[in-house]
């Protein structure tokens, strides 16, 4: 599914920058778009979000100014996301969320759109931004865990 948001927000991300997109591209588009239509329960009570989110579990790092947190994302759709355990983040202030799944680090940039308490921590709704990166990282030699590897561990 984070592949899917990472496809949609690149193609976006080239219309807005002006590039176009090619027929299989515009398909392509279309075809996410109506995947995430939102629900006829999303109708009913009246949200007016443009696509559906769905729930997932998935952690990543939050990180903008001051900002360098593990996050949980519980929602995910094709214009943004929810995440627990987040700190305060004020509407409008943006931020850069990675996801790090095997091999592929994907970063996505959002911006704060509303903001709940969640015990000690905030549940917080963000709108993307922008296009995204998918960085591969690729390791030169064999990894030797070390004390780094025992705080991230501990975490």
């Amino acid at each position: 599914m984070l592949e899917d948001v990472f496809q949609y927000r690149t193609l976006i991300g080239k219309c807005e920058l002006g590039v176009g997109l090619e027929w299989d591209d515009i398909e392509h588009v279309t075809t996410l778009e109506s995947r995430f239509e939102p629900s006829q329960g999303d109708k009913h009570k009246h949200v007016s979000r443009k696509f559906r989110r769905e729930a997932v579990r998935m952690t990543g790092v939050m990180r903008g100014d001051r900002i360098h947190d593990r996050v949980e994302i519980v929602e995910l759709g094709l214009g943004g996301m929810v995440v627990r355990n987040a700190p305060y983040i004020a509407r409008g202030e943006q931020i850069e969320l990675v996801v790090d799944i095997g091999e592929l680090s994907y970063r996505f940039r959002a911006q704060g759109v509303w903001l709940k308490d969640d015990g000690d921590d905030y549940k917080v709704g963000l709108a993307f931004v922008g296009m995204p990166v998918c960085l591969h990282k690729v390791a030169v030699s064999a990894h030797h865990h070390d004390v780094v590897d025992q705080i991230a561990a501990a975490a």
